[in-house]
């Protein structure tokens, strides 16, 4: 495991937002290193976009806080909008995070060297002006672009070509580039020879509980009949409303259950909420999720498949398979590796099969192989990984940073 470290890292999410790579890895290194995590840098538009980022505008000024052994979060205040689109308020953006970045390095009494770890393209321009020796005696001695999207592939204000040059730049600069997904390696490589896969994991040891005997399906899933069919996660322009259809329409008595937060605006609601069969259950606290799966007779991971799908490893895929489930994928070439152990649906009327077949074959063996192979991916594992290429690339650099 990295150690004796300082890191800097530029998150696309808040830390309280719902987990994913970017909480699962910065949790791990703070055990032994120390990790300045900077929140989303959201813009002043952004409220209204999503009603919860009104909270943002109460960072009038970069707040600093603890929130355990060896990590610190940085709130900045809302930054311009359209950055996305126009490099040249991308760079005032970065500029001011620069500063808001230094004065939270000052407190925290960082190294003079420590790393760059940054989730998002725009950060080049930011990485620069850390990188100036005039602005602060402070230097990053590594630069990690930790790519989990192709960004240039998102919906909302942005300009696909403005940020795929973003990434790009970032990427032929970056000294490590670490994707989750073979098809972000594929066009990374060509630009960086020290670019590496390294896939999502689960936390294998919270979501195992669903498989013990005293933990309780909760009420309110309870009360629903099955055969009850999990979707778990963030539902967002992603989501494949047709599919959900297909096995609404395929079976009645399936019970469709969506846990998690619906982005606004980017799931056609209305459509899905047309069939009794569909239940929305809103967002669960994490430590509440295997009670939920226990209640599941299979979990779906249904995605459309278009530019963003073609890039993403899920994070949920063992995170279902540590619970036991059944699991029917769509839209996810990445995920074709593990045919045999998934359903692979390649349209919306393949799914209703796929789960028929995924249910009546379901037993004990096969639950016992989807539970080992989420063994061998946990978040322990993947952090070691992705430590041995931070410290290849400290020692191939010659920038080894000794404490």
């Amino acid at each position: 495991m990295l150690r004796g470290k300082d890191i800097v890292c530029i998150s696309s999410l808040d830390w309280d937002a719902m987990w994913t790579s970017k909480q699962q890895v910065m949790h791990r290194l703070a055990q032994t290193n120390r990790v300045l995590y900077v929140e989303e840098p959201v813009t002043m538009l952004a409220p209204f976009k999503v009603p919860a980022r009104w909270r943002r505008w109460r960072a009038a000024v970069p707040r600093l806080r603890r929130v355990e052994a060896g990590l610190w979060t940085l709130t900045p205040p809302p930054l311009l909008p359209f950055g996305n689109m126009r490099p040249g308020i991308n760079g005032a953006n970065q500029a001011l995070l620069a500063q808001y970045v230094r004065w939270a390095m000052d407190r925290l009494y960082f190294d003079e060297e420590y790393i760059f770890w940054t989730y998002l393209p725009t950060s080049l321009a930011l990485l620069k002006r850390l990188e100036s020796r005039e602005q602060g005696g402070r230097r990053p001695v590594l630069a990690v672009y930790h790519c989990v999207d192709e960004h240039s592939a998102f919906p909302g204000f942005v300009s696909p070509e403005v940020v795929k040059d973003y990434d790009d730049a970032l990427t032929q600069r970056a000294d490590l580039v670490i994707t989750t997904a073979e098809n972000l390696k594929a066009s990374r490589e060509i630009l960086n020879p020290n670019t590496y896969t390294v896939l999502n994991a689960a936390d294998v040891e919270i979501f195992n509980r669903a498989l013990e005997a005293d933990v309780v399906v909760p009420p309110e899933l309870a009360t629903i009949p099955g055969p009850r069919l999990g979707v778990v996660g963030l539902h967002d322009s992603r989501l494949d409303v047709d599919a959900l259809e297909a096995l609404a329409t395929a079976d009645p008595s399936w019970q469709i259950v969506l846990i998690g937060p619906v982005k606004a605006g980017q799931v056609d609601e209305t459509r899905l909420r047309r069939h009794p069969n569909i239940h929305f259950l809103g967002e669960k606290p994490r430590p509440d999720l295997p009670g939920y799966l226990k209640g599941m007779d299979a979990a779906l991971v249904p995605y459309k498949a278009n530019e963003l799908t073609r890039n993403i490893f899920p994070l949920k895929l063992f995170e279902y398979l540590a619970a036991g489930l059944p699991v029917v994928v769509g839209g996810l070439p990445e995920l074709e590796r593990f045919a045999g152990m998934i359903g692979l649906a390649h349209r919306p009327e393949d799914y209703p099969g796929l789960v028929r077949s995924a249910i009546d074959g379901d037993s004990p063996e096969k639950r016992a192989a989807r539970v080992a192979l989420a063994a061998k991916n946990t978040w322990d594992h993947r952090v070691e990984e992705i430590s041995r290429l931070v410290e290849d690339a400290l020692a191939r650099t010659g920038r080894e940073v000794e404490k």
